[in-house]
């Protein structure tokens, strides 16, 4: 495989990619403040602004793209942060037809919410991370998965400390969550009678900091390990099968498979790039919020 193919720049802290189909995908912008689609030759359409932080991206079955905002919060190159001039409250946000709605907003558990990642389920309700005052890494406190009903009912189905991140359910029907702070990946069986069961540990990331998952047709799980500038590849017993290097400095946030590609979002070089992997996506759960 060879390295990286870069399909546009000059993005915005870009997180959370979707793909659309004939090759086009949807980043969030976490600095651009907006959802912005990226078609197969680069070119960038604004598909909502969103305000805040958009952290997070999932396709509904209403062909929106649902996000994950924090608030107004980002990482920056010089190991601050950036904090939106115009802050808001960590929310859901639907994306469609230029239009942004809010539809899911006064979260569980204690403020600050910081929305991160966030998938459809088996059962068509959203999982969405909130991995709670990141800004503040010293007093972190816990953070919890909700899950937000199609009528738009929130509920809280687990807390995580240190910090949970991506989101992704597998092949074998269990959620699998990143716990950026540990370096792991938890992973928790799953039924519709009972919900989520206890947590265990699935991988450990040998460097970096999980951040954004995906799974392949096959099972393999992908994991951007952002600050390690590698993208590693675990198989369904959890042992590492291989590791996609990321230019030095890109911090590869997140990622999607479509089209055969491996498309991950480079938050601190603003780019959107591709890895050839010959894989065929996990098909992923859908649905949609009223």
């Amino acid at each position: 495989m060879t390295g990286p193919r870069i399909i546009t720049g000059g993005l915005a802290f870009p997180e959370g990619p979707v793909h659309l189909g004939d090759g086009a995908v949807a980043v969030v912008e976490m600095q651009g403040q907006v959802v912005t689609r990226v078609a197969a030759d680069g070119t960038k359409t604004v598909l909502g602004r969103c305000g805040g932080g958009p952290n997070g991206g999932a396709l509904g079955a209403d062909g929106a793209v649902y996000v994950a905002n924090n608030g107004g919060l980002s990482a920056t190159k010089s190991g601050g942060y950036w904090h939106a001039p115009e802050p808001i409250d960590g929310c859901v946000q639907r994306v469609r037809d230029g239009r942004v709605d809010v539809v899911a907003t006064g979260l569980p558990g204690t403020p600050p919410h910081r929305p991160n990642d966030l998938c459809f389920g088996p059962d068509g309700r959203l999982y969405v991370t909130d991995s709670a005052n990141w800004e503040n890494l010293r007093e972190l406190g816990p953070g919890r998965i909700d899950a937000i009903s199609p009528d738009g009912t929130i509920t809280q189905v687990a807390e995580v400390p240190a910090m949970p991140n991506g989101i992704a359910f597998g092949p074998d029907g269990r959620l699998y969550v990143a716990q950026s702070m540990t370096r792991r990946i938890l992973v928790f069986d799953w039924s519709a009678e009972t919900g989520l069961g206890d947590p265990q540990v699935f991988a450990k990331l040998p460097s970096g900091m999980p951040d954004g998952m995906c799974f392949d047709a096959d099972g393999n799980l992908y994991v951007c390990g952002s600050i390690g500038h590698v993208i590693v590849v675990f198989d369904a017993e959890g042992d590492v099968r291989r590791t996609i290097e990321a230019p030095a400095g890109a911090q590869p946030t997140n990622c999607c498979i479509g089209d055969g590609q491996l498309y991950v979002t480079f938050s601190m070089t603003g780019e959107l790039a591709a890895y050839d992997v010959q894989a065929t996506a996990l098909p992923l759960h859908k649905g949609a919020i009223a």
